[in-house]
């Protein structure tokens, strides 16, 4: 046997034992009594969060209006998983499984966050307002601040983080403090802009 096909055995092992991790996971979630889990409300309350959507301020406004100001980094997210979470969904039995959407899409659970692709499409996927919470009192503090969970609150970011990506989902990355840290770097690369821009 040569090289070449002892590599592609071990690839195609490899990838059998992730799809079955995967598909284990997903059977623990789904016998999961709990209700499922809303980041938002993980990372900075009940109280907090019904107050802040009592008060009328809050509310999502979808990625449209986030990239207006934060192009770079924007497009620099263009490629990153989270930009894709809602596509794993799709066709199958979880497109509209809480459990799933509250990970998988922007809101869900939340007043005004995603509800279903018909009703909220600009809302799929895990955008800006998935982990920094409804972005119109950012939007009306011109960009410094406003967010129930943003930058100026790290504490409160890392466990919006975590809600999604605890004991049962944190495979998608190694070291949660390095990924953490890589979302305040964000650059579009030459390719990325020329994608998106439909070039």
């Amino acid at each position: 046997m040569n090289l070449r096909k002892v590599i592609a055995a071990w690839a195609l092992l490899l990838m059998v034992l992730s799809v079955s991790a995967d598909e284990m996971r997903i059977a623990d979630e789904m016998k999961d009594s709990r209700p499922p889990v809303i980041p938002l409300k993980e990372a900075i309350g009940e109280k907090a969060l019904n107050d802040a959507l009592a008060s009328g301020l809050y509310t999502y406004t979808g990625n449209a209006k986030c990239r207006l100001c934060h192009r770079d980094f924007f497009l620099g997210r263009k490629h990153d998983a989270h930009d894709h979470a809602f596509e794993k969904l799709i066709g199958t039995e979880y497109e509209s499984n809480s459990r799933c959407l509250a990970c998988h899409t922007t809101g869900h659970g939340v007043k005004g966050g995603f509800t279903s692709i018909k009703e909220t499409p600009g809302l799929m996927n895990v955008q800006c307002e998935g982990c920094h919470g409804p972005g119109s009192e950012h939007i009306r503090h011109n960009a410094k601040g406003g967010f129930l969970a943003g930058p100026d609150r790290p504490e409160i970011l890392k466990k919006m983080c975590l809600s999604c990506h605890n004991g049962r989902w944190d495979h998608s990355f190694s070291n949660f403090l390095n990924s953490y840290s890589s979302y305040k770097n964000a650059t579009p690369t030459e390719s990325t802009s020329a994608a998106v821009a439909g070039k």
